[in-house]
Formats: structure tokens, C-alpha cells, sequence
């Protein structure tokens, strides 16, 4: 998410995704004010400098951009940078929502604009087999639900329509890219109050990425607060007097970084399984578990906003993943919870995943235990609570070991 960032926190920005093994960055900007546009030049300075790659992400759906060739003459000032990131070797482009955009205005803005691979990223188009016979303008399509559907209940993410539209990318040549994400939870105004379901969604989707193996994915996403469903650093600049404070503040997702190398890792050597992924800190255990800090049915009616629609979806449930290292058979991971034992687990080498519900008050913590000696883990900062000023859905995250 573009916002008002200072140079140093793009660069930070930049270094840390390299680490993480991260190609890219892809630029979600709404307007073309001088508080973002600033942002996309210190990005792309940082870029250049550091080998790291940027492409754009137009925001449709905010209300700025009602049709491409609103931003075309603002691309075509980057496409030849050297950290403009390309593929099949053609500056990419993608974009949040555009549904509407008729497909002559699709092909007119490409020729405006040049030699470019356009993958829109689409949140409200129905997926079918025939998909781009009314889309034959563009290079292929971005599924931007990586979360279950609220009215689905309480459910696994689905590949359904990541297949129906990689199935229809293939027919016609294109490319498919597939988000991953963990939750989506928004707090701030009447009409911007929502829970997407995080329980059974991270893990599940680093399993059904190297399943299905698409041309690309996305991490959804490295910084937006707004959501709840940031991976990377938040900077206090683009949030200056935003309530986004209020859910946000006090909950680091970092702890992700804990397990996102090892995927990288897995998916760059086009692994199609997790039975590969190790740590990669050199020791015998790393992981991360994540978990709302206020029980589904907390009382948080203090909060003018009250809870957010679909909260029923989520659990008292902590999730998480553990990786093992090879030679450390029979490791049990130990989840506890306040001043009680909430479930245990033998460990395989490799990738384990685990969901506990039943959390409830207290703080939450996960051990891994060789017989009596314990070889890592993890402690919450934060209690779950049963009764709270603000109706938080929001992840406190925990990686370890730390």
C-alpha cells in the first residue's frame, strides 16, 4: 500500500524483503497526490540502487481511477527503470478491481502505453472456463480472494475458483497469479467493519500454492494496516491520526518471517508439496502461531463500531506451523494456554501445521519439547480476553524461536 513513507522505511522496506527472498514489491496506489507519488520515487530510487524490483497495483476500486487511461501517462515514467519488474521480459502491471473496464479499453490503454504484461487483479469477476473470451486484451488475471467467503461459515479456504481461473489462463495462454494471505479484518467506520476468516487460511494456502503451482503469487499483503492482513513492517508516517491505530497498534505480524523464507525457498525450487520446507535459521525448530486476543462471543460493546459483520466466522482457535529440521524425529510441540495445557502435538521433519481450538482466557504460548529438553518456542505478549473497549479481531502473531 502506497502511503506517505519516508526514505528510510522504503529502503528498510526493500532491505527486509530481499531477506525474505521476495522479488518484488507491487505498488497499490489510489491517487496521484504528492504524498504517494513522493513514496513511488523514493521506492524506486531504493530499487534501482538495491537490485529489488517494483511494479504497480492501479486501486480501482477506491473511486480515483475509473479507467486506465487515468494512470497510463503516469506508468509510462517507470516502465524503463532498471527495478521495473518484468515478466515473459514485458513490464508488468496489475491493478485492484477494474471489473467494469471494457476489454477495447483494456487493449487501447496497452497501446498507449507500450509493450506491457497487464494482469488485472479482480475481486468482484465470476471465474468461469471461457473467461477471457471476454477478456482477450489482457495476459492473464490476478484472484484477489485468497479468504474463504463469509457466507461459507466456518471453512478452509477454497481453490475453487483459483482452479476455474487457472484452468481458463491456460486454455487461452495467459497467466494465472494466486494471492496468499491470513486474515482480513477492517475496523473503522460503519460502512468499513469486516472479518474475513484467518482460522485454516494461511497454512492451508502455502499447501495449495505448491499444489497447484500457478505462473505467480502474491503475498497479500506486506503493509496494509488497514486490513489486518500485513506480513511486513508498519510505519507510523501513512497512518498518522487514522483510527487504524486502535486494532493495529501493539499487534507486529513479523512473526510470519519466522516461516515465509522456507516457503520461498520451496516454491522458487517449484517444490510440489511441503514435505521439503525445513527451517532455515540453522535449528532444530522455527514456526510462528497466530490468534484473535478477544473471544469470538467478548463483550467489546463500549465500541460505537461494535463487532465486525461476519465475526462468527472466526474461532477461539490458535494456528501455526512448525518447521522441523532433519534428524529431530519425535519433537512434541506444547500449546498453552492462561495457566493450563491447551493441546499437544508429535512433530514430523519438515512442515507441520496445527489449528487448537477451546482458547480462552490468558496468555498463550507454544513450546517444543525433545523428551525433557526444550528446543524452542514461543510466548504471546498479549492475553485473550473476554471483554475489551475495542472489538479487535486483529492477530497477535508470534514467531520463534526469537
Amino acid at each position: 500500500m502506497i502511503g506517505e513513507i519516508f526514505d528510510e522505511h522504503t529502503r528498510q522496506d526493500i532491505v527486509d524483503a530481499q531477506a525474505l527472498g521476495l522479488d518484488a514489491f507491487a505498488l497499490n496506489i489510489n491517487c496521484l497526490q504528492s504524498w504517494a507519488t513522493n513514496t513511488v520515487d523514493r521506492l524506486f530510487n531504493n530499487a534501482d540502487e538495491l537490485g529489488f524490483g517494483l511494479f504497480f497495483s492501479f486501486d480501482m476500486a477506491a473511486g480515483t481511477f475509473n479507467a486506465p487511461s487515468d494512470y497510463a501517462s503516469y506508468l509510462t515514467k517507470y516502465t524503463s527503470r532498471s527495478s521495473y519488474f518484468k515478466y515473459n521480459k514485458k513490464p508488468l502491471v496489475t491493478t485492484f478491481g477494474g471489473e467494469k473496464v471494457s476489454n477495447s479499453a483494456w487493449s487501447s490503454f496497452k497501446s498507449t502505453v507500450g509493450d506491457i504484461t497487464l494482469i488485472p487483479g479482480f475481486y468482484a469477476a465470476r471465474p468461469s472456463s471461457d473467461f477471457f473470451s471476454s477478456y482477450s486484451a489482457l495476459d492473464g488475471v490476478f484472484n484477489w480472494n485468497s479468504w474463504s467467503y463469509p457466507d461459507a461459515g466456518q471453512v478452509e479456504v477454497s481453490t475453487a475458483d483459483d482452479k476455474t481461473f487457472m484452468s481458463a489462463a491456460s486454455k487461452a495462454g495467459k497467466a494465472f497469479i494466486m494471492g496468499m494471505s491470513p486474515l482480513q479484518f477492517k475496523h473503522m467506520t460503519g460502512d468499513t467493519n469486516w472479518y474475513r476468516r484467518g482460522e485454516s487460511n494461511l497454512e492451508i494456502r502455502i499447501e495449495q500454492i505448491l499444489s497447484m503451482q500457478p505462473d505467480m503469487i502474491e503475498l497479500q499483503t506486506w503493509n496494509d494496516a488497514g486490513e489486518s492482513h500485513y506480513m511486513g513492517n508498519l510505519w507510523d508516517e501513512p497512518m498518522t491520526g487514522s483510527s487504524i491505530h486502535d486494532y493495529v497498534d501493539g499487534y507486529n505480524h513479523t512473526g510470519y518471517w519466522k516461516v515465509l523464507p522456507a516457503f520461498i525457498k520451496a516454491w522458487k525450487r517449484g517444490d510440489t508439496t511441503t514435505s521439503k520446507i525445513v527451517p532455515t535459521n540453522g535449528k532444530a525448530v522455527q514456526g510462528a502461531f497466530w490468534h484473535h486476543t478477544l473471544t469470538v462471543d467478548g463483550d467489546c460493546s463500549a465500541d460505537p463500531l461494535g463487532k465486525p459483520q461476519d465475526y462468527k466466522n472466526a474461532e477461539d482457535a490458535v494456528s501455526g506451523i512448525v518447521l522441523v529440521a532433519e534428524g529431530n524425529e519425535g519433537l512434541v510441540a506444547v500449546v498453552n494456554n492462561g495457566d493450563k495445557q491447551l493441546n499437544k502435538t508429535t512433530l514430523s521433519v519438515g512442515y507441520n501445521k496445527f489449528k487448537f481450538p477451546g482458547l480462552g482466557k490468558g496468555k498463550v504460548q507454544l513450546e517444543v519439547w525433545d523428551g525433557s529438553t526444550m528446543v524452542g518456542g514461543g510466548y504471546g505478549k498479549l492475553a485473550l480476553v473476554e471483554s475489551a473497549d475495542i472489538c479487535n479481531y486483529n492477530f497477535q502473531v508470534v514467531g520463534f524461536p526469537g
